[in-house]
């Protein structure tokens, strides 16, 4: 429980509130914490499929055409997808708070591989006109600050640093079966 005599407390709290902040707090932690632990362990593994899919005579066609469109017509490139794919996440988390934790777990991981697959390589594609729209690159000059303080906080909590230990562990462990068996 937080303590009122804290300078950080806001001021003026009704006293039922401050448990309710705390655990809604700690909710909000928990949830940025598997969703950044969920990103960088998603973009790893598809980061080879993006840059196969990337090499294709196609993809560097679209790519090429993507750049080459003007900023607002880009930004229609994007937001189409985007609008498409972001709402199964939401949809996934709302299967998931009703206690559909298999549909809504697969849902939820399939939205956001379909969106690093698609909505990330039209934005990339597309960076160069996106970014000749004032707006949209201060948004997104935000957006990826806020995203690295929020990777820097996740990777300072103690949860972060014992899965850190443990992959560490498993990875030295498979390793050394592997060279057992070789």
């Amino acid at each position: 429980m937080a303590d009122p005599r804290d300078p950080r407390a806001p001021k003026n709290l009704p006293v039922w509130l401050v448990p309710v902040r705390a655990a809604a707090r700690s909710i909000l932690s928990i949830f940025l914490l598997l969703w950044t632990l969920l990103d960088l362990l998603l973009f790893p593994l598809v980061r080879p499929l993006l840059d196969a899919l990337g090499r294709l005579r196609l993809f560097e066609l679209l790519a090429a055409g993507l750049g080459r469109l003007p900023p607002y017509a880009a930004l229609l490139a994007l937001a189409v997808p985007f609008v498409i794919i972001e709402p199964f996440k939401v949809f996934a988390l709302y299967w998931l708070g009703l206690g559909h934790l298999v549909q809504g777990g697969i849902l939820f991981v399939a939205s956001h591989l379909a969106s690093l697959l698609i909505v990330e390589r039209v934005y990339h594609a597309a960076h160069a006109p996106l970014m000749r729209i004032g707006w949209f690159e201060r948004l997104m000059t935000w957006l990826v600050t806020l995203r690295r303080l929020a990777t820097d906080w996740a990777k300072s909590t103690a949860l972060w640093q014992a899965a850190t230990a443990l992959a560490r562990s498993v990875r030295t462990t498979v390793r050394g079966w592997i060279r057992a068996i070789r």
